[in-house]
Parts: C-alpha cells; sequence; structure tokens
C-alpha cells in the first residue's frame, strides 16, 4: 500500500494505465457512463495510502524484531 500509494502521487498516468490494463473493456465504459473515475480516487487517496503503509510498517517492524530478538514487549505491542 506504501509503494501504491507513492505511485500514486508520483506518477498519476501509471495508475490509469494500471486500471485501464486489469478492468475489461465493457466495465471501463460502465464506470465512465455513470462519471466514475477509479484512477482519480485512487490519485486523491494517495496519501491517506501512504499513511496506512507507513502504519503498517512499523508495526511489521516492531513484530519482526520482537521475533528475532526475543523481545517480549514488542511482541505484547504487535499483538
Amino acid at each position: 500500500m506504501l509503494i501504491f500509494g507513492i505511485i500514486a502521487k508520483v506518477d498519476q498516468q501509471a495508475i490509469a494505465d494500471i486500471f485501464s490494463a486489469i478492468l475489461p473493456s465493457a466495465s471501463q465504459e460502465e464506470l465512465d457512463s455513470i462519471g466514475v473515475n477509479i484512477s482519480g480516487i485512487i490519485v486523491s487517496n494517495a496519501t491517506f495510502m501512504i499513511i496506512l503503509g507507513v502504519i503498517a510498517l512499523v508495526i511489521s517492524v516492531l513484530g519482526f524484531f520482537g521475533a528475532c530478538c526475543m523481545w517480549r514487549w514488542m511482541l505484547v505491542l504487535v499483538s
């Protein structure tokens, strides 16, 4: 999520290319007809995705070092 958010912030066209490659053309036409722009939604929420990615990274690092070094307080904090 962190990388996806950073890519959305830096290169907005890449996000549009990803969604145009993933979605079938019928779905793209249907979304366009009702006025939904998925790549625009992702780009507008890029900062939120970056924040969530950083939070997930911190929690996983605490769990990793807690398990490797057998630091009980880190494992308790993660759980």
